[in-house]
């Protein structure tokens, strides 16, 4: 009888408890959260940017397919990213609070079909996740949440970085072949479509490549 009054007992005080309070630690503050929240807006809002690019490239007026799947590939990624993040809220003891996402002011020029301006688009837009990225970890590091800085060093920080290369490789690209309309930017879009929307020159802002490339040069030199 007493074993079964102490687990109603105890049964009760959990039942009264913000099991989330118990969940989160003292250094995720409520400020923490909330930019955590703003993080997982903006890749919304990223989301639809791109999603708005690659549907413009596929229409007839345009018809550059290569940059279409690119733009997808781009928005798949932004959307994953705010699932991943926003169960990464969840398991710190965070709330869910979407906002409204607002509509992207991009257009890809049809007449003519002028690649430069939207791309240089794409590129601020990439960086912005970066430096917002950057904002939460510094964020982070002030409010003493290692777990918070890890988790962005290690899911977001090198691909962003790669990302923004890519974007600004991609601009220098377009704006060379854009001197002489027609030719050029059937090319990159061609290989684009080769690629199926892999940015082709990726590889080379891969730093983690690059090191692996390194460490078996060395071997080879050792052996």
């Amino acid at each position: 009888m007493a074993n079964t009054e102490g687990a109603k007992k105890i049964i009760a005080d959990i039942s009264n408890h913000d099991l989330d309070q118990w969940v989160r630690t003292d250094s995720f503050s409520p400020q923490l959260e909330e930019s955590v929240r703003g993080h997982i807006h903006q890749e919304l809002t990223t989301f639809v940017f791109f999603r708005k690019l690659a549907a413009d490239c596929a229409r007839s007026n345009i018809a550059l397919h290569g940059f279409a799947r690119l733009w997808e590939r781009s928005a798949a990624e932004c959307l994953a990213d705010f699932h991943w993040l926003e169960k990464y809220l969840v398991s710190r003891g965070g709330r869910s609070k979407p906002t409204a996402i607002e509509p992207p002011g991009v257009e890809w020029p049809a007449d003519p079909v002028e690649p430069v301006e939207p791309c240089r688009e794409a590129l601020f837009v990439e960086r912005r996740l970066l430096e917002d990225l950057q904002r939460l970890c510094s964020l982070a590091e002030k409010s003493g949440d290692a777990a918070l800085c890890d988790t962005i060093h290690n899911h977001f920080m090198h691909k962003e970085v790669k990302h923004v290369k890519d974007l600004a490789d991609m601009l220098q690209q377009v704006v060379r072949v854009s001197k002489q309309p027609g030719l050029g930017i059937y090319l990159m879009d061609q290989e684009l479509r080769r690629t199926n929307g892999s940015i082709p020159w990726g590889s080379a802002n891969d730093t983690h490549i690059e090191n692996n490339s390194f460490s078996r040069i060395t071997e080879c030199q050792e052996s």
